[in-house]
């Protein structure tokens, strides 16, 4: 490629570790630009909507995670498998999925993070709200996906990015706020599957990244906090 990719955001972001496994799969050398939501001022620098990730090709940018993940798509090597499967309505499927894991399980998830991960003082009746979507929506998802080994069947696509960074992040938020249990119980048939993508060198990377980050920022809020 002409020009090299710079990924703007931070590995505590759940779309920007998405858009990272989706790099590193397939086999595109990019730069990681540290940058939390809302740093940057458009349009000199930051996004449109203040949020990350973003992408830098040269002196262009791309913009929230799907669209970057499409990008991507669009710019690989030819030898490079894509993580879209082969035909146009399993295309469709995988991408559906993708919806389904961030508008039915991410989005109402995204208040509890603010409390558990921020210490913003949560509604009352809130979680109880939280965790009757969230079986609606693991209901949705479970109708859909194959799990056989994958979302999508016998290869790994973006499907399966989507679901390891919002179902190990609601996992671990709804296991700080008192329901370690609750995936497991509302849908073990996922246990094995977030086993194998435990095991996925891309996403062991950016669990390891995330971690270390999750660590160093909480030293850091423990010495402001101390000073």
């Amino acid at each position: 490629m002409p020009d090299s990719l710079h990924l703007y955001g931070s590995p505590i972001s759940t779309y920007y570790n998405k858009v990272k496994i989706a790099l590193i799969e397939l086999g595109l050398p990019f730069e990681e630009i540290e940058v939390l939501p809302g740093a940057g001022q458009w349009p000199d620098s930051g996004s449109p909507s203040g949020k990350i990730p973003f992408l830098r090709r040269g002196s262009e940018y791309v913009y929230e995670s799907q669209a970057i993940v499409e990008y991507l798509e669009d710019i690989r090597e030819d030898e490079a498998p894509s993580l879209f499967p082969s035909g146009p309505l399993q295309r469709a499927r995988c991408r559906e999925l993708i919806l389904y894991l961030e508008l039915y399980l991410d989005a109402p998830m995204r208040p509890i993070y603010q409390s558990v991960f921020w210490g913003k003082e949560m509604p009352e009746g809130l979680l109880e709200r939280t965790l009757e979507d969230l079986k609606k929506g693991l209901r949705i998802l479970l109708r859909r996906a194959g799990l056989n080994p994958w979302l999508c069947g016998g290869n790994f696509t973006h499907a399966d990015s989507a679901a390891w960074v919002h179902l190990s992040t609601i996992q671990w938020a709804l296991a700080i706020a008192g329901h370690k249990t609750f995936l497991q119980e509302q849908a073990p048939e996922l246990a094995p599957y977030l086993q194998r993508l435990a095991e996925r060198p891309s996403v062991a990377r950016i669990e390891a990244d995330r971690r270390e980050t999750s660590r160093r920022f909480k030293a850091e809020r423990a010495a402001a906090k101390g000073g």
